[in-house]
């Protein structure tokens, strides 16, 4: 796939390729409206109903040349005649003039899926300026035979359909432009300053962007435009919230709350107990996810194997499933207000792991639907972190979070989650519980915890929870498996073994070289 130089929607470029686009692995099918064929009418009716983005998702996009199937993009595309190319950008152009307030699309001229088709490629992001209307007819009466209908009206696109709008939805559209989403407004505090190229890059690499094939010749002002976290302004440019969030070292500093805690309760008395361990995962909110997931899959997740009798298969299963914890904590990150200072919180306990966001889901979101996975959400409260975490595989499709929890836990054996909230909705309590088999002699006692603290350094004590989480599943461990384990060389797995003995963490059976160690 190649892009042509004739770019009406300036320098910019649109990140996703188009091949990603047309397999619909990232961007939603009722996002794309494909045409075979250049029509202005309905293409400007399109444009202006992405512009107003009634169901918040950032707009939309449209290929010209790609003919589709019940929404399906059919393919090889056609595309479009080479010498229509120009002019139809040109009419494009001169269309969205007709569109109240003005609004340009991104516009690009891409081959695909060789060198003899042309894709003319639009990108028609939410506006800030509406509500936008444009003419039911956009052609002059020299251009139809028919007679015209220049009435302007408000489109908009509530599934995948572009209509009018009625007056209920008009006034619900009106409102909306009067409060856009958090996550897309100007932060007046920010500065380009607090922006780390390398955090844009490794989004870009990550994303596997257009955008990539532009880092060289491109400045760090041209990528925030092009990925629209910033505006430019006579002076300098306004970064949105999204690009602090996104790219900043300590989005926090200027968006309090933007972080997550985390707090590990290493006996069952929790909160009563004093031996718990705290930890604060700061920077780009898609960073402070995975070293949040990176933790807890070193330090808390297990795995069990299990011979069937009479068969050459093993069962597998773990203590929590990764994809459910993973998809409940990127919920819970996408869905928070960023308004509200309050900090996404994961608390781990011996059986179980609760992962809070505030607020918690809409008022007019059915708790009962909601708890059953089937609950669709009409507006999103943060509609640029979802667009941004599905580019790089952090989300799924709109209004799957909750069954895809509910599909990991019931392939892991696991219990139900629960899902707590007040009448208020001020918050919500996300609850993944243990699965059956692991157990509390599975975690480590206050006073094993205690004994490691006074008498083992640092390395000590990492090298002794790998230990303890191979006997919360073995029954005793020996120097040689020590050894093999810790990637040491065995007698350095003796002294550790030797050590944890004298503290009272292990008891020991056997002589020196047939010694194994088990839990006391």
């Amino acid at each position: 796939m190649d892009i042509l130089d004739n770019n009406f929607g300036g320098d910019q470029v649109i990140p996703i390729k188009i091949e990603t686009l047309l397999e619909g692995q990232v961007v939603e099918q009722n996002r794309v409206e494909y045409k075979e064929g250049w029509n202005p009418r309905d293409t400007i009716h399109t444009i202006c109903a992405f512009a107003n983005d009634f169901d918040n998702v950032n707009g939309g996009y449209i290929v010209i040349g790609v003919a589709a199937d019940e929404g399906i993009p059919v393919l090889p595309p056609k595309g479009v005649e080479k010498e229509r190319v120009d002019s139809i950008q040109q009419e494009i152009f001169q269309y969205c003039n007709m569109i109240d307030p003005r609004y340009i699309p991104t516009i690009e001229v891409v081959n695909y899926p060789d060198d003899d088709a042309y894709l003319i490629y639009l990108k028609c992001s939410a506006g800030d300026a509406g509500p936008y209307q444009a003419p039911v007819d956009v052609y002059s009466k020299k251009q139809s035979d028919k007679k015209t209908d220049r009435i302007m009206k408000y489109w908009i696109r509530p599934g995948s359909l572009t209509t009018q709008a009625k007056p209920n939805e008009l006034a619900e559209l009106y409102e909306k432009f009067n409060a856009v989403p958090y996550d897309d407004r100007i932060n007046r505090m920010a500065t380009i300053d607090i922006i780390r190229r390398g955090y844009l890059e490794d989004f870009l690499r990550d994303s596997n962007s257009t955008l990539m094939n532009e880092l060289n010749s491109r400045t760090l002002e041209e990528l925030l435009l092009s990925l629209e976290v910033a505006n430019e302004t006579d002076t300098d440019l306004a970064i949105r919230n999204i690009g602090i969030l996104m790219f900043s070292e300590r989005p926090d500093k200027l968006i309090p709350g933007a972080q997550i805690n985390l707090v590990k309760f290493n006996a069952e008395e929790a909160e009563a107990s004093k031996d718990f361990i705290e930890k604060t995962f700061t920077g780009p909110i898609w960073i402070q996810v995975r070293d949040a997931l990176a933790y807890i899959e070193s330090t808390v997740i297990e795995e069990k194997v299990v011979k069937i009798k009479n068969q050459a298969e093993v069962e597998r299963y773990h203590n929590y499933p990764y994809n459910a914890l993973e998809e409940a904590l990127v919920n819970a990150v996408f869905h928070k207000s960023y308004r509200d200072g309050e900090p996404v919180e994961i608390r781990i306990y011996v059986d179980s792991i609760q992962i809070i966001n505030y607020p918690g889901p809409d008022k007019w979101i059915n708790m009962d639907k909601f708890i059953a996975g089937k609950a669709k959400a009409r507006k999103y409260r943060n509609r640029r972190i979802g667009e941004f975490f599905k580019e790089i595989d952090l989300s799924e499709k709109q209004g799957t979070g909750i069954s895809t929890i509910l599909s990991e836990l019931k392939k892991n054996g696991s219990p139900l989650p629960e899902f707590e909230t007040d009448e208020d909705r001020t918050y919500l309590i996300t609850t993944i519980k243990i699965r059956d088999g692991f157990e509390k002699k599975s975690r480590m006692s206050e006073s094993m915890s205690e004994s490691m603290s006074e008498s083992m350094s640092e390395l000590e004590k990492t090298r002794m929870k790998v230990i303890l989480k191979y006997l919360s599943n073995s029954a005793s461990i020996n120097s040689v498996i020590a050894s093999e384990l810790l990637s040491v060389q065995m007698k350095t797995a003796s002294r550790l073994l030797n050590k944890a003995e004298k503290i009272g963490m292990l008891i020991s059976e056997g002589k020196t070289k047939d010694k194994t160690y088990a839990l006391k």
